[in-house]
């Protein structure tokens, strides 16, 4: 049966590369004919049950995934959370708090991700919370692609309502959603969307749990992609228990992390992220929010050891106002916002999403193939041996340093 389907999945969107999974077709199917299914590596796919469709042609009118509608940006800012509390538990300036905190005082209802666990294994989903004490829950960066089929009818309901809505996620989730929602209800609708760099799924996300933690006895409660307790940065931790309920905590970084290298190196995303059409710096969202990477480069009197207001260690946002429905958002829930201008084409040199897809090499291939054929256990022994190669170079490089005099090695290093 599953065979069947994943044939409908190729007779249905063609090609991979433009398909982001988000779930709005399996939605508006007004038969229910259409089912969200796993590929061979794990990733999402709508497949078609032949049986119930009618050729009403309505899952393929809802696709949002293609740059139409697109906001140019307006005004950009470097920015920081005045709350310290809730800045030390975001990943960067802690502008996705700040909002929406405001946004939940005055009333509204917030949607993001969260991430919880259970019997050691993740769940990564878009709730609507509306209350202050929930907000943590969606605070941080998931670094696994979210579900957010289950939230398209209560946001519509929300808003059928007169309640004002806050939604936060990747430009094609924001793209779904206000194709769903229509111009009808789309007055009390404020959106946020994230620089993405694309999402790997959540099957290849729990596999790697299991082969490195589970099987250790390590069961999982909490993993924490950026932890500020290591500077804003991409050092996170995890936590959970071990089979005598004792208390395990870890250091997680690309160094000792083969899922969270993978991903910072673009190696494990599904295939309509190399295509996307929305890593540009037109956006989807009323406001874009991001970390300023190189801040310390483009605009160093804004950081403190300059005389500026904002502390690296703490995280510097780029927060991207893109219409005028984003300048209310900002005015109305942006109080509690540190904020300086800054230009746009700073923000772009690091973060290359601005600009262009993520883009992979032959390795995507040789870790999906070796993770379908033989499991995560060889993808680990491909991060093994790809660290052990690494360390053997610096070795030799650092030998070579010191054997050569170094007008030599910086001959060598301006020869490149």
């Amino acid at each position: 049966m599953e065979t069947e389907r994943q044939n409908e999945v190729t007779e249905y969107v063609k090609k991979k590369q433009e398909c982001c999974g988000c779930g709005l077709c399996y939605e508006k199917c007004p038969k229910k004919a259409i089912e969200m299914t796993k590929d061979e590596y794990g990733f999402i796919y709508p497949a078609i049950d032949r049986s119930k469709c009618i050729e009403c042609g309505i899952c393929k009118k809802v696709c949002a995934f293609k740059d139409e509608a697109l906001n140019t940006v307006k005004t950009c800012y470097a920015a920081v959370n005045c709350n310290k509390q809730r800045l030390q538990k975001s990943a960067s300036g802690g502008m996705f708090s700040a909002i929406a905190e405001s946004f939940l005082k005055n009333g509204g209802i917030v949607c993001g991700a969260q991430m919880t666990f259970s019997k050691g294994k993740a769940h990564v989903e878009h709730v609507t919370i509306d209350s202050i004490r929930d907000l943590e829950k969606l605070q941080g960066s998931k670094y696994v692609q979210s579900d957010i089929k289950n939230v398209f009818e209560k946001i519509l309901d929300q808003l059928k309502q007169g309640k004002r809505v806050l939604f936060s996620g990747t430009p094609c989730q924001v793209t779904a959603l206000k194709a769903c929602v229509g111009k009808k209800y789309a007055e009390n609708l404020y959106t946020l969307d994230i620089i993405c760099h694309g999402v790997p799924n959540i099957q290849f996300f729990n596999d790697y749990i299991e082969n490195n933690f589970t099987r250790n006895n390590i069961f999982l409660q909490k993993f924490t992609f950026r932890d500020k307790k290591y500077g804003w940065g991409v050092k996170g931790s995890l936590s959970g228990e071990n089979y005598k309920r004792e208390k395990v905590t870890e250091k997680m970084d690309p160094d000792t992390s083969s899922y969270y290298r993978y991903f910072l190196k673009g190696e494990i995303y599904r295939e309509s992220c190399y295509h996307c059409p929305f890593a540009q710096e037109n956006r989807a969202g009323d406001l874009t929010l991001g970390d300023y990477w190189g801040v310390e480069r483009f605009d160093p009197e804004l950081l403190e050891e300059n005389g500026g207001p904002f502390k690296e260690q703490e995280g510097v946002s780029c927060l991207m106002v893109n219409n005028a429905k984003g300048e209310t958002l900002l005015k109305e829930d942006g109080q509690g916002i540190l904020k300086r201008k800054i230009l746009l084409e700073n923000v772009k040199v690091i973060n290359t999403q601005l600009k262009t897809p993520a883009v992979h090499t032959g390795l995507r291939n040789k870790i999906l193939k070796t993770y379908v054929q033989k499991g995560y256990g060889k993808v680990e022994h491909i991060f093994i041996r790809q660290r052990l190669v690494e360390k053997a170079i610096k070795m030799v490089k650092d030998m070579v340093k010191k054997v050569l005099p170094k007008s030599v090695v910086d001959k060598i290093k301006k020869s490149k």
